[in-house]
């Protein structure tokens, strides 16, 4: 079973708990998440299509389109060029609670002076 601990404080510091059937299986739970759970960075997979020439034959205007949505989904990166799923989902959730927190909060109020 996986638990998903959401603390207000930076990503990394947010935790994600494991908890197996078992304490033996932890080694393998964790191993298989660092290493078979990576997400590649779409700017970068933008990157290396648009060089293929996978976008040949577009019009302009959507190769655009997919670069710039590639481009805002890579600040969750943050320069890497892959990511653990569970660190990606712990970075969007601060993300958007840092957004929200700057928006006002979730009904949209503006914020307090």
């Amino acid at each position: 079973m996986l638990h998903f601990e959401y603390r207000k404080q930076a990503y990394k510091g947010s935790r994600v708990d494991i908890l197996p059937g078992h304490i033996s299986e932890i080694p393998d739970l964790r191993d298989m998440l660092m290493r078979h759970f990576l997400i590649d960075n779409p700017a970068r997979t933008f990157a290396r299509k648009y060089r293929a020439g996978g976008y040949d034959g577009w019009p302009e205007e959507e190769v655009t389109a997919e670069a710039e949505m590639a481009n805002t989904l890579a600040d969750l990166w943050e320069g890497e060029a892959t990511m653990n799923v569970m660190a990606l989902l712990s970075r969007a959730m601060q993300m958007i609670f840092d957004l929200k927190k700057r928006e006002g909060g979730p009904d949209g109020d503006p914020p307090e002076t």
